[in-house]
């Protein structure tokens, strides 16, 4: 990409995620972060602090800014992730628009926001920035020149504790139907990572729920947010995989202490896997890149090659890369039509999909199986 103009970018919400947006949109060779528009204190307080202009509405940024911003970040509450990138598609019409994850809370309302953008010409790249990360990438390159064969199955975990003070701050995190709860709010992300790496969609769900430990005293027993679950999954190409979700274990055993690419919460301190791929000649765990496969020379004897075999560790090696940074250049390679988006509104979807299948599954409490395709076309 040649060195033009920047991509002028507006920063919708300036909640939880917004400061680390809003930090690498800053530091962008590609981007320029020209507003922040929020009705709420954390927007002016974010705005103030990084000297940019404040607005309380979209139509307030277009009255008052002559060169109008060409795409926007919208990282407000997950509920209003559809309603608030639908007015900013109508009304400012940019070429593009990052929707933070969960791209949407239902499947149906995320299919029209789908088809709005692309009557109005608008990308839509979901938030999902773990794809950025360099150990995915390279992870996901291993698998895909073969060196471990084909894929059988995946086991994964996020597994952290959120502290009372997670919930006293925002009153919706202790709500299942407003968003929360670490399915809808953490395993969403993981959820893309694993399309991401196997290339094929979760198409059925088991799931029951880890047991209730804390108890949020304004939400309604039948409305409050689950603290985790014990997840069965099979793929579209047959793969199938087991994942361990929960909000309420001492554990590092999650991506943000795997990674520690949220400086909000601390890295662990010697390198963690939170995802394996096995295939039938090896496996790859992340994001600590390792591989285990039958050395080549043993493979030349005439000894039959499996369990009796050794296998060998081998570390791969991994770029440097900060994937709120990739993702802010990428943004402004796809407003200039030179790539596609990486996560798209469709991937993005897709996740939301096996998220409610996860949320029925846990409702129904009965240990069947849920179709992913009938539940998002429900």
């Amino acid at each position: 990409m040649t060195q033009g103009p920047k991509v002028r970018v507006a920063l919708v919400g300036g909640g939880t995620i917004a400061p680390l947006h809003a930090e690498y949109l800053m530091s962008s060779q590609k981007c320029e972060l020209v507003a922040i528009v929020d009705p709420y204190p954390p927007g002016s307080v974010l705005a103030s602090k990084l000297s940019l202009p404040h607005f309380e509405s979209v139509t307030a940024l277009l009255t008052s800014l002559s060169d109008a911003p060409e795409a926007y970040v919208i990282c407000v509450p997950s509920t209003l992730h559809v309603s608030v990138a639908t007015e900013v598609i109508n009304r400012a019409q940019p070429k593009a628009v990052i929707v933070e994850k969960p791209f949407a809370t239902d499947s149906k309302s995320g299919a029209e926001l789908i088809v709005l953008a692309k009557e109005r010409g608008c990308k839509i790249l979901v938030g999902h920035h773990r794809r950025f990360h360099p150990s995915l990438s390279t992870a996901r390159s291993a698998i895909e020149s073969g060196k471990i064969g084909k894929i059988t199955a995946i086991s994964g975990m996020w597994t952290a504790k959120k502290n009372d003070g997670y919930f006293a701050e925002a009153s919706w995190r202790g709500s299942r139907s407003a968003g929360g709860g670490p399915i809808w709010t953490n395993f969403v992300h993981d959820i893309d990572v694993l399309h991401f790496l196997t290339g094929a969609k979760m198409t059925r769900i088991w799931a029951i729920d880890t047991p209730a430990r804390r108890e949020h005293k304004n939400v309604a027993i039948d409305d409050t947010v689950e603290e985790g679950a014990a997840i069965m999954a099979q793929f579209s190409n047959g793969v199938v995989g087991t994942f361990l979700v929960s909000d309420n274990t001492a554990s590092p055993y999650g991506w943000e202490s795997a990674t520690g690419d949220n400086p909000s919460y601390p890295k662990a301190e010697v390198p963690l896997d939170v995802y394996r791929i096995l295939g039938t000649k090896g496996t790859i765990s992340a994001p600590d890149d390792t591989l285990w496969t039958y050395n080549p020379k043993i493979e030349n004897c005439d000894r039959e090659i499996g369990w009796h075999t050794p296998m060998e560790r081998i570390e791969l090696p991994v770029t440097e890369g900060i994937p709120f940074k990739q993702q802010a250049e990428h943004l402004a390679r796809v407003v200039r039509g030179l790539e596609n988006p990486l996560c798209s509104a469709e991937d993005g979807l897709a996740a939301v999909a096996v998220c409610e299948a996860i949320i029925a599954a846990l409702k129904a409490k009965d240990g069947l199986p849920i179709s992913v395709l009938d539940v998002s076309r429900s």
